[in-house]
Order: structure tokens, then sequence, then C-alpha cells
């Protein structure tokens, strides 16, 4: 694709997105963790190489061979405006490369709070991946917010000269995991791209607010190319969403790395950093795969409940005025 027109698309979607102004006051917002499906049986150690491999300690998790990893999304909501934070996906055929479970559309599980997917006017991205960015077909009216430099970091992964092991595509088992291009597979791309193409897609550079109480910063290489995280206004305080710059809350905690895939592990720690800055502590750090979360273990997310095929749900802020979304 034409970068140019790239370009083009992303500073309309960009002078769109700055007419909010500084001056307006930040808008205290709800904020609920839907867990898009689950990978099951995943090696410890690929995911928290620190905890598992330090020598010495006497963390009980050294002796976990497996775990299951969440995939979290965010429910922002903003007054009357709805916003996801990631969108996992919607392509069941990722199951068989993936080994996972308790998979349900996502329409469908934003539903069960009520919400209504033609509803949503926004969706911030993490990151590019297919476990993060593969649904936005069910969201036509939302436009997509995603960095200038995740953009580049797609071509770059599509372009990389053909090797066995490095790609951009994991379709199939073992297909490219834990390679620097990995995650990018075609159904996930032509969503991205149907989006900028369509009109439908802020291309951010750098830091952005996306409206009062709602800033995009940037948090490049933290996971992939154009990692970027997300600040929420709440009633419990400010919330930092992570994506995979922070898939573990217990390495935000302790201070230790995970899922280090793609990732510039200085730049995963100054993430993490941002979030101590920005929210006061590592509390309100909202993780995308913490094996915690849904339990006491992991504060934020303690008021859960089970939805569709056993896929989780969290309530973790409410707005003055806004009613519980939990069933009685």
């Amino acid at each position: 694709m034409n970068w140019e027109v790239k370009q083009i698309v992303g500073a309309v979607g960009f002078a769109a997105a700055m007419t909010f102004g500084t001056a307006a006051q930040a808008q205290v917002c709800s904020a609920w963790l839907v867990e898009s499906s689950r990978f099951m049986n995943v090696p410890f150690g690929m995911f928290h190489p620190d905890r598992s491999f330090v020598q010495g300690s006497n963390n009980p998790r050294n002796n976990v061979n497996t775990v299951d990893l969440p995939v979290n999304v965010g429910v922002i909501k903003c007054g009357k405006e709805l916003i996801l934070f990631d969108n996992g996906w919607n392509a069941t055929d990722y199951h068989k490369a993936t080994g996972t479970g308790h998979w349900a559309p996502l329409s469908q599980q934003i539903a069960q709070l009520g919400f209504d997917a033609k509803d949503v006017s926004k969706i911030i991205v993490g990151h590019g991946h297919w476990d993060h960015a593969g649904s936005m077909d069910e969201f036509p009216n939302a436009v997509l917010y995603i960095q200038k430099e995740e953009l580049r970091g797609i071509e770059w992964a599509l372009n990389y000269p053909g090797h066995e092991r490095i790609r951009a595509v994991n379709d199939s088992p073992g297909g490219c995991s834990r390679t620097p291009a990995c995650g990018y597979p075609a159904k996930t791309v032509d969503q991205i791209y149907g989006k900028v193409l369509r009109g439908k897609a802020v291309i951010v550079d750098g830091d952005m607010e996306v409206r009062p109480g709602v800033k995009i910063h940037a948090a490049h290489r933290a996971h992939t190319a154009g990692s970027q995280l997300l600040e929420v206004n709440t009633s419990v305080g400010k919330l930092m969403f992570g994506s995979d710059a922070y898939s573990s809350w217990e390495a935000i905690r302790d201070w230790e790395v995970a899922n280090v895939q793609q990732t510039d592990s200085v730049q995963q720690f100054l993430a993490y950093e941002k979030c101590y800055k920005v929210t006061g502590g590592y509390q309100n750090c909202v993780a995308a795969h913490e094996p915690l979360s849904y339990s006491d273990k992991y504060p934020l997310t303690k008021n859960w409940w089970a939805g569709i095929n056993g896929g989780r749900l969290a309530e973790m802020a409410l707005a003055p005025g806004e009613p519980s979304r939990k069933p009685k």
C-alpha cells in the first residue's frame, strides 16, 4: 500500500480527533474487562522467563510448567461514547493453530454488558497482532486508532525476505512462534488496512488525547514497533491499558519481563514506568494476558463473572450514575 495514502487518511482522522481541545474537563469513564478467549497450556517459561528461570527464587510459579492465559479486551464508556481497547479476534481457524478455548464473538460478549456492536465508536489497539486486532469487522462504525510505527512494522514483517522461520503469518501450528515478524496473518491485515482505506482510521504519531480523560501514550518497541498504551480517567483513579506491553500484571508489580516475542525489554520497562507515573503505582495497570485475571489475586478484576462459553468479564470502574452491568 502507498504510504502517502495512509498518511493522508491519518491526517484527516488526526484533525477530527483533536477537535476536543485541551481545555475541556476530563470525564469520568466506566471500564470493564472482557475475556475474548484463552490460550491453553502455554509453556510458562515462554510467557514469563524472568519468573521461571531466575536462579534461587522461592516463587512457587517456578515449578509451573504450563499456564492458561486470557486474552483481555477493555470496554470503556465515557458518557454515551463506547470505546474498545484491543478487540480479540473473530477467526475460528486460528484455534487450530494456537490451542485456544472459551472463545465467542466479541460482539456477543459485549452484548452481555448491554452494549451493541454498532455503537462502538472507537477501537484503540495496543498493537496489530491477530489476537488483539482481529475482530474489527464486527464493529463497522468504529474508527481504528493505530500508531504510524505499527503500520511500518507490519509492512516490514510482510516484506521480510522469505525465510523458513522468520515470517509474519502463523496460521498453522508452530508457524512462526517467537520470531520478530510473527503475528500479522492475512485476515487481521485485511481488517486493519480495510479501516485505513475506508477512511475509518486515525494514524497516530506518538501521544494523542482521544477525548478529555482518554489519552494514548506511545510505547514503541515495548512489544511491537508501534505499541501504544491507553490512559483512562475513572472513579477508581486513572487506569492504564497496555495490551502486550503489559502482558503480565505480576511482571509490572515485580519489575520483570514478560512475553518477549518482539519486545525491546528496555522499552517494556519504560512502559511499566509510565503506568507507575500516570496511575500512582501498579494496581491500575490493565494487563492483556495476566493468568491471575478474574480473581482476587489481581484486585482490579476481582468483581468478575462467567459469560458465554465460559469466557469471563470483570467490572473494574463505574462512573457516577452508571449502573452495574454484573448479573444479579
